[in-house]
């Protein structure tokens, strides 16, 4: 049995909405700590953790572990539907079904199938070891990503203990945003040596969505190393690890 209900729809629906731009159908596991979805890509360039505790919701009963497929484009879809209603959810387990409930003004139903979907392998994302990392402001990493997408494919982090550096190149323009290590931009950096690699700008632009989550992003790297970005806030965490670019542009 599966029934919790939340007044603040907004963390779920920003999560959801960011997971749902790279992947289309996953497992969400539901436990007596939360919901949980860790999956990757078809390509597999991007890794995904995220993980809403039951503090988040209003009301949370779950009496056993779930695991069901479900479709988020589809998902997502119904959210928007929501507005500033009451969210209930629940599992049908009869009907194999997952049911949403919009309480406001009405009280309005929707459905949707539970899938059944093959269960993939998926990267372990604690056996990286990262030798950086730093906690950045998450609108000023849009920026840098937003600026490298007018110019190339691809956009180049570079981060040491005397500041962090976004760059693009293209075949006659680049890019290129910087902060010192004492910028407010930069609330810790944990870095001794100097590390540099480069990502797909097509996903770079998909993972920073979950920058409306929260209002900084922790970023850990190396030398042509997958990135690892966390969004982590009361009772919400999302995190991707992004595989590096080593082609050239």
């Amino acid at each position: 049995m599966f029934n919790a209900t939340l007044s603040n729809t907004k963390i779920l629906k920003d999560s959801i909405d960011t997971i749902s731009q790279i992947i289309d159908e996953v497992s969400l596991k539901i436990n007596s700590e939360g919901l949980e979805i860790v999956a990757a890509d078809r390509a597999m360039v991007t890794v995904i953790d995220f993980k809403l505790g039951k503090k988040v919701f209003d009301e949370y009963e779950c009496s056993e572990e779930h695991s069901i497929g479900i479709n988020l484009i589809s998902f997502m879809n119904l959210l928007k539907r929501c507005g500033s209603d009451k969210l209930n959810l629940k599992l049908n387990d009869e009907k194999n079904r997952f049911e949403l409930f919009f309480s406001g003004d009405s009280v309005r139903a929707f459905t949707l199938p539970v899938l059944d979907i093959s269960s993939e392998d998926v990267p372990d994302i604690n056996k990286f070891d990262f030798p950086t990392k730093a906690q950045i402001r998450s609108d000023i990493i849009v920026k840098g990503v937003e600026d490298a997408d007018v110019i190339a494919e691809s956009v180049g982090m570079e981060l040491g203990s005397k500041g962090f550096r976004m760059f693009a190149e293209g075949t006659s323009s680049k890019s290129e945003l910087k902060l010192d290590g004492s910028a407010a931009g930069i609330m810790n950096i944990q870095a001794t040596d100097l590390v540099k690699s480069k990502y797909p700008i097509d996903y770079m632009k998909k993972v920073m969505k979950a920058g409306k989550l929260v209002d900084t992003t922790w970023l850990s790297m190396g030398n042509d190393y997958p990135l690892k970005l966390e969004f982590a806030g009361d009772g919400v965490s999302l995190s991707f690890i992004v595989a590096p670019r080593v082609s050239e542009d």
